[in-house]
């Protein structure tokens, strides 16, 4: 029976041998296995703190770039309020004219606009020293209205279909629309 044992106990050695076999290529492909994910996840890591980091800063850049552009924003407007300021204190400053001041003003509105023949409105306030007689003055054959002004000084000048508004409103209005660039450029005031 020798050799039946020997039989069965080289099978039973081969098959111990092949079964360590097979478990160290089992280990062995585990370790793999698992080496080759952790470096998977550790690449996969690193891959997310990268993409994680730029959002990080692309977010700060823009909340950056939206805090000076409402800062630009603010300053602008800021520099508009007193651009505006300005006209609003120069129409402060000629409707507070005192009477001579505001007929010599009144007299270099008709100078310049009035065209022969034109009726002259006038305000209340104005009524009492803008006459037919001083009208006349102007040698353009100009006519006192009887309707007057709402207005807090100056005139609006009527011919055959058309007005000219020279009231102090619209005066610093037509101002304001030749000069404002030029205020603003005096005051530093820019487009950012």
């Amino acid at each position: 029976m020798n050799g039946k044992e020997n039989i069965i106990n080289k099978i039973l050695s081969d098959a111990d041998a092949c079964c360590e076999q097979i478990l160290s290529d089992a280990e062995n492909s585990a370790r793999e296995t698992v080496q080759a994910a952790t470096d998977a996840v550790a690449k996969d890591s690193q891959a997310l703190e990268a993409r994680i980091a730029a959002n990080r800063e692309e977010r700060l850049r823009n909340a950056r770039a939206n805090a000076e552009l409402d800062a630009k924003k603010y300053r602008l407007q800021v520099k508009q309020q007193l651009v505006s300021r300005c006209y609003d204190e120069a129409y402060k400053s000629l409707a507070s004219m005192n009477a001579d001041d505001r007929l010599d003003f009144i007299g270099e509105l008709i100078t310049r606009y009035a065209e022969e023949g034109e009726t002259v409105y006038v305000t209340s306030a104005d009524a009492k020293q803008v006459t037919q007689l001083w009208l006349d003055g102007f040698e353009k054959r100009l006519k006192l209205g009887q309707k007057r002004l709402r207005a807090d000084g100056g005139v609006v000048l009527e011919g055959d279909g058309y007005e000219k508004d020279l009231t102090l409103a619209r005066v610093v209005q037509y101002l304001k629309e030749q000069t404002e660039a030029k205020v603003a450029g005096l005051l530093g005031v820019r487009n950012e």
